[in-house]
């Protein structure tokens, strides 16, 4: 075969492949919904929490590959609950869950203090379930609650987040929709029973429903 036959053949052969992987792309495009409304309308005031905006570290924020971001500490009767949601329409946010950065800073996981909370709140479209998460450092005791969202996420993707074997694994790679994940840091020793942490979150999901896109899944497993 001569060079330019080679050449030829090669051509065509890298055009197919081409062309299959962009068949095969466009089989299993997923839409990515936008919120309906930017997180900063998220009102400052949820019942009797008020909250203030903070400033981000340009690097952390860079890191989170956010689309949109809400940072802000919310106070009640002197007790303080730092909230972080961050919304990213290509999903990319997803893979930085707690147990992922936070002993990438030096947190240990509490095993024995972890547990799943149920939010009892009979006007939401699904059953909210939140992941309680609690992690030392020395004499520090850091809890928080952790939930996440993928908004048009494709039936082959929720199938395999369903698996046992990947749940707490799979969001960050499987997920080809828009994602939004929610995070609510308390001290530990302020909350040891998370009372303040479920009515803060009740409060948050009632004003934040309105700003999701409709076609949603709800997880809690980092």
């Amino acid at each position: 075969m001569t060079t330019r036959r080679r050449a030829i053949l090669g051509a065509i052969i890298l055009g197919c492949g081409v062309s299959v992987q962009a068949a095969l792309e466009k089989a299993t495009e997923t839409a990515r919904p936008k919120l309906k409304q930017p997180l900063n309308t998220l009102p400052l005031r949820l019942r009797d929490w008020l909250g203030e905006d903070e400033a981000m570290d340009p690097l952390v924020l860079e890191r989170t590959q956010a689309s949109e971001w809400i940072n802000r500490v919310y106070e009640r009767h002197g007790q303080r609950l730092k909230l972080w949601i961050n919304y990213s329409e290509t999903g990319m946010n997803l893979r930085h869950s707690p147990e992922v950065c936070l002993p990438s800073g030096g947190w240990n996981k509490v095993e024995a203090q972890c547990s799943v909370m149920d939010l009892d709140r009979p006007s939401a479209r699904l059953p909210v379930r939140l992941m309680r998460l609690v992690y030392s450092q020395q004499d520090m005791v850091q809890g928080l609650g952790f939930w996440y969202y993928i908004f048009g996420e494709g039936q082959v993707e929720r199938y395999v987040r369903s698996l046992p074997i990947t749940s707490r694994s799979s969001h960050g790679r499987t997920t080809r929709g828009s994602g939004l994940t929610v995070e609510v840091f308390c001290a530990g020793e302020t909350d040891p029973k998370g009372e303040a942490l479920r009515d803060f979150s009740s409060a948050l999901l009632d004003a934040l429903e309105p700003l999701l896109p409709d076609d949603q899944a709800q997880y809690h497993l980092p």
